[in-house]
């Protein structure tokens, strides 16, 4: 009786110990799925303009230096007209839509013709953003 007892308790007391053991053998799970932002990190959809126009664009640093500004003023008549309470959702869409495109072309005229024209296959014409499905 006292055999079984003292088995018990040694097993109870070694399960947990050997489920750590295994578990130490995973490999560990990558902080976001890959193609995807880890949490707090802005992705394409809504994220970071400057780094997807120096990517797709190849800007050089003094255009980077250049476009910070212009992207900040851009944002920040955004999130002036966001919070504007007076209009409707459908009342900012066009306010929205000429303050990027007056953004766009300050920028425009920082780049050469093939930025430019890589630019604009970016968004295509009406503004839609081109989907890859």
């Amino acid at each position: 009786m006292k055999a079984s007892k003292f088995i018990l308790v040694a097993l109870t007391l070694l399960a947990p110990l050997s489920l750590t053991a295994l578990r130490a053998d995973e490999p560990a799970k990558p902080a976001a799925r890959e193609g995807r932002p880890a949490k707090g990190e802005k992705g394409p959809k809504g994220g970071d303009r400057l780094a997807n126009l120096t990517e797709q664009l190849s800007l050089t640093p003094a255009q980077v230096e250049q476009i910070k500004p212009i992207l900040n003023s851009e944002r920040d008549a955004m999130r002036a007209l966001n919070q504007d309470t007076s209009l409707d959702r459908e009342a900012k869409r066009p306010k929205m839509r000429e303050i990027r495109e007056a953004h766009d072309a300050k920028i425009r005229a920082l780049l050469t013709p093939e930025q430019q024209a890589k630019m604009d296959a970016m968004r295509p014409a009406g503004g839609k953003k081109q989907r890859n499905n």
